[in-house]
């Protein structure tokens, strides 16, 4: 019996209902918490997260230093250009007390986790999900709660054409989601609206 060591994904644009990842950070222990509630307040890759240090923590702006960051090809960079990202006041306490206690999943095992908590919180398609699907949530969120787009592009570090491909309508979100993505973004969208 071979076991199969990639699968492909049958909906690469999935990103989480704010009610739906309710649901896994409330069955969460501390670790995994951590680990998604990192995510999805900075829209960050897993790798440019993972080397985030007490030292890239700027306490007077609440901003994190993303210090390795992807090369975009597309835009003919040749090595990662570092880039500054605001976090909400919120997160930006939580993250500075716990990134010496806590580490970032690696990319496979962050999404393994990311499955793993889905299925138990009975999330259809949760075999679906990776990190990568985080970002997309938290694209997602941002335009729903009214970020400009230019503003998401470079805080995720994207090209806006990329942004508005890849992410989905912001008007599939009812006020109810809008309040429950607050809850859990905090001000860090009036951040990036200002």
């Amino acid at each position: 019996m071979t076991r199969e060591k990639y699968k492909l994904k049958t909906d690469r644009k999935k990103f989480f209902y704010p009610k739906d990842f309710q649901k896994i950070l409330d069955i969460a222990n501390v670790r995994q918490y951590y680990n998604l509630i990192s995510l999805i307040n900075t829209g960050a890759r897993i790798n440019e997260i993972r080397h985030v240090d007490p030292q890239d923590l700027d306490k007077q702006r609440y901003n994190m230093l993303l210090r390795v960051t992807k090369v975009r090809a597309k835009l003919k960079e040749k090595r990662p250009s570092p880039r500054i990202i605001a976090v909400s006041t919120k997160f930006f306490k939580y993250f500075k007390k716990n990134i010496q206690h806590y580490k970032i999943y690696s990319t496979n095992n962050y999404g393994k986790m990311l499955r793993i908590l889905s299925k138990k919180a009975n999330i259809p398609g949760y075999e679906d999900y990776s990190s990568h699907n985080m970002r997309k949530t938290f694209g997602c969120w941002m335009l729903a709660l009214g970020v400009d787009g230019f503003k998401l592009a470079q805080h995720m570090g994207q090209s806006p054409d990329m942004l508005r491909t890849s992410y989905a309508s912001p008007d599939i979100f009812n006020s109810e989601d809008k309040d429950r993505m607050r809850e859990i973004l905090n001000d860090l969208p009036s951040r990036l609206r200002n």
